[in-house]
């Protein structure tokens, strides 16, 4: 019959009269097939109190194949007969009615069944299992339909499951049942959403929307009080249902506050939805806690989670470790070892393996060949294994890596002089300083190339380490050593020479916090210099890193009396420096730079300075916010969101690069087995261009923010006289592309990525040419990060 109506609803009209009899007879005839069966059901239910499965084997299997044809049909009506539904919408409701009341009848029914002992166990079972999976098919065919019956189907699942769990437990399919219940509860979650964000939208908490957003939210907590009913009685049966429930976990958390994806709905909904929902599948997680494959599947080391899952799992192991703080101990060794057993044994292990992990990371950092994130995670692992050393093993590594010797210093720039016991630390940071402000002086003395900077980086670093976490040790000998050695260093420092060179601004970064520490014995020329150096530079833009540096040396004049004498030359430019850098739109220098200003603010004896630095009224606004701690007062929920956004993005940038940056690396590696350099491959080719291609983005999104300077024009000019050239050569792949471009081109691999289309560099020219001067104050960030 369903065949005969599927076949032949497709020539179902008002005019052909003979196809309309035909179809209407035929759902006439299931309409009161479905009765009949309604009837032999009941006349079951009536004569035996008690009925035994085998007895009846062969009708709840038929009985609900037919239901779920006829539910299935119902629900595909509008496609099958398409818009000439309403020519047979009177048999097919009645074809619902009696499909539904079969369906309550047989659940009657199957609510008086029991198992026969005496029979065959496993027919029985397998019945019984065959029953409850059928009812799970309808309810993923009847939840868009009725909630009601819906929810009455996944009870009676539920009951049915529970009450022979000691016979079936083995044979359901628990994995489907979990899901089912999953998919479920985020299906009523998200309407709840959706019902929630359309009354912001209507202003109305009274109307038809209300009423159906709380059926909708008592649903979820009714799909979630089954889940946890049957988690809690199959819990050692749901070893593979696991990863769904944590999914389940992140997807619901993922769409409520205080995620950036979350849906914009009213305060009053979330707390309803928390109290009524959340609070109900809360103790998922406690019932979970002590699950060996949940525990596998949460801190599993290769589970990669898009963004919007990121928060969910950092919000989920928080609530783990607050429930672990009442549990056992064997509880929390679930939790606590595995994939840390090789930290945790570093730390608690023995002393010996402590230091041959610190060994083997003093090696690999040595053998680094620059800088690269790999550097800066073993470094970061350096200085914590550090700390678990024992004394006898602290003395072992110094006399490993002594301190005297300047090539060892790469080592110490990373190590916490605090992890030392005090005489120990003491002497080895007199070494380090010795060494350090030797190789300095020998460098003063010298020709002072640009080819020894990074070393004199690792120097100043090495110095600078000492002083963050050894300072009290130093005495007057060592600290006016390092006072003379960055004065001197200093001096030599022009605008010119920061701006164009990376490493001269690394030096910088290290020469202006190094100068802090000695502040108040400072040369007061010497104060006025830096000044004015930091001012010029900030007309012109420098790195990022360049004014975080800034900021720690302003810090650190509120300790400094400023003679009268130069007070005109100082304060002037101080406050320059202040209002330019409180004024960065850059979310992690406007921090800093509120930091700094609040710390040399209380600690100045200037007070006349302090106003001349708030250059505004938002300046003076933002400055008040911070120091009331009521942040971002004007911010909209909607912006607030679309910068936290912004300033992940910003964070995750460099991660994405990783994988682009090994792949540059990997291809400059020689060739052990070759005796003359392999020529480029296209794949070098396609990412040198891309690289240059998304530079040329860069500096589009730029210009459609803000007029470019009036350099920008002539370089760009000078790009697209070398790309002329380029043409006219022959680039069949005897010379690397990389050596036709100028030096300046080489900044653009920093810059952020861009999602726009490839942009011809004569464009930029063009949109470079149409605006005038600009202020600079906009495009710094695009750099540094």
């Amino acid at each position: 019959m369903m065949y005969e109506l599927t076949s032949q609803a497709r020539e179902l009209s008002s005019q052909n009269l003979e196809i309309q009899s035909t179809l209407r007879n035929i759902l006439q005839t299931m309409v009161q097939l479905l009765g009949a069966l309604t009837g032999c059901v009941q006349h079951v239910c009536a004569t035996q109190e008690s009925v035994i499965l085998e007895n009846i084997h062969s009708l709840p299997s038929s009985v609900l194949h037919v239901i779920k044809s006829t539910f299935v049909h119902c629900k595909n009506s509008e496609s099958v007969y398409s818009g000439r539904l309403h020519l047979v919408a009177d048999l097919l409701q009645a074809l619902f009615k009696e499909a539904y009341s079969l369906q309550k009848q047989l659940m009657e029914l199957l609510d008086m069944v029991c198992m026969n002992p005496l029979i065959d166990e496993h027919d029985d079972i397998l019945n019984m299992v065959v029953v409850i999976h059928s009812l799970l098919d309808i309810c993923s065919v009847i939840s868009s339909m009725d909630h009601a019956f819906h929810a009455n189907t996944w009870k009676f699942i539920i009951k049915q499951s529970l009450k022979h769990q000691s016979v079936i437990k083995s044979q359901l399919k628990h994995k489907d049942i979990i899901t089912s219940l999953c998919e479920d509860i985020l299906f009523s979650f998200h309407s709840c959403l959706q019902l929630a964000e359309q009354m912001i939208q209507s202003d109305a908490q009274d109307n038809a929307d209300y009423r159906l957003f709380q059926k909708t939210l008592k649903l979820c907590r009714f799909f979630a009080n089954s889940l946890l009913h049957y988690t809690k009685e199959f819990l050692p049966f749901l070893s593979d249902s696991c990863c769904t429930l944590h999914q389940l976990y992140l997807q619901i958390y993922s769409k409520f506050p205080p995620s950036l994806y979350a849906a914009g709905i009213s305060k009053a909904q979330q707390e309803e939805i928390a109290s009524t929902f959340l609070v109900t599948l809360s103790p998922l997680i406690s019932q979970l806690l002590t699950f060996q494959p949940f525990v596998d599947v949460v801190l599993d080391s290769k589970l990669e989670l898009p963004c919007e899952l990121q928060l969910p799992q950092c919000l989920l192991l928080v609530v783990i470790m607050d429930e672990l703080s009442s549990r056992p101990e064997d509880v929390q060794a679930l939790w606590c070892t595995e994939s840390q057993v090789s930290e945790a044994t570093a730390r608690y292990g023995t002393a010996e393996l402590c230091a041959h992990h610190v060994t083997i990371m003093a090696h690999l950092i040595k053998s680094c060949p620059g800088e690269c994130y790999q550097l800066t995670n073993l470094s970061i692992l350096l200085r914590r294994l550090f700390f678990f050393m024992a004394p006898r093993q602290q003395v072992e590594f110094i006399q490993k890596f002594p301190p005297k010797e300047t090539e060892n210093l790469l080592l110490w720039q990373y190590i916490s002089f605090q992890a030392l016991p005090a005489e120990l630390r003491k002497q080895t940071a007199l070494e380090v300083t010795r060494a350090g402000t030797a190789w300095c002086m020998k460098w003063l003395g010298s020709n002072r190339t640009l080819e020894e900077l990074e070393s004199l980086n690792t120097v100043l670093s090495a110095l600078l380490a000492v002083c963050n976490s050894s300072g009290e040790a130093l005495d007057l000998g060592q600290q006016t050593a390092i006072k003379e050695v960055g004065s001197q260093l200093s001096i030599l420092l022009n605008v010119k020479l920061v701006i164009g060179q990376p490493y001269v601004q690394q030096t910088l970064s290290l020469l202006l916090p190094l100068l802090g520490f000695f502040i108040q014995t400072l040369d007061p020329q010497l104060v006025s210099q830096v000044i004015t150096l930091q001012t010029s530079l900030l007309k012109l833009e420098p790195p990022d890193h360049v004014r975080l540096a800034f900021l720690d040396f302003l810090s650190s004049l509120g300790k400094l009396f400023i003679p009268q004498t130069i007070q005109d030359r100082i304060l002037p430019s101080l406050s320059s420096v202040f209002a330019s850098l409180l004024a960065d739109r850059n979310w992690l220098l406007e921090q800093h730079s509120l930091e700094a200003f609040t710390q040399f603010a209380e600690g100045t004896t200037h007070e006349e300075i302090v106003p001349q630095c708030l250059s505004s009224e938002e300046t003076k606004k933002k400055v008040v916010s911070f120091l009331e701690k009521t942040g971002f007062v004007d911010e909209t929920t909607a912006a607030r969101l679309e910068r936290i956004k912004q300033e992940k993005g910003t964070f995750w940038e460099p991660f994405a690069k990783v994988t682009q940056e090994e792949t540059k690396m990997s291809s400059l590696q020689p060739c052990v087995k070759r005796a003359r350099h392999e020529l480029p491959s296209e794949d070098e080719y396609r990412s040198t261009l891309q690289a240059a291609t998304e530079a040329l983005e860069a500096i589009e999104l730029l210009l459609q923010k803000s007029p470019p300077p009036d350099w920008l024009l002539m370089e760009m000019e000078t790009l697209q006289e070398r790309i002329d050239k380029l043409k006219r050569q022959n680039c069949s792949g005897r010379k690397q592309l990389s050596s036709t471009f100028p030096q300046p081109l080489a900044l653009h691999r920093n810059w952020p990525l861009s999602d726009a289309q490839a942009l011809p560099l004569r464009r930029a020219v063009n949109l470079c040419t149409a605006q005038g001067s600009p202020p600079a104050s906009q495009v710094s960030s695009h750099f540094h990060w």
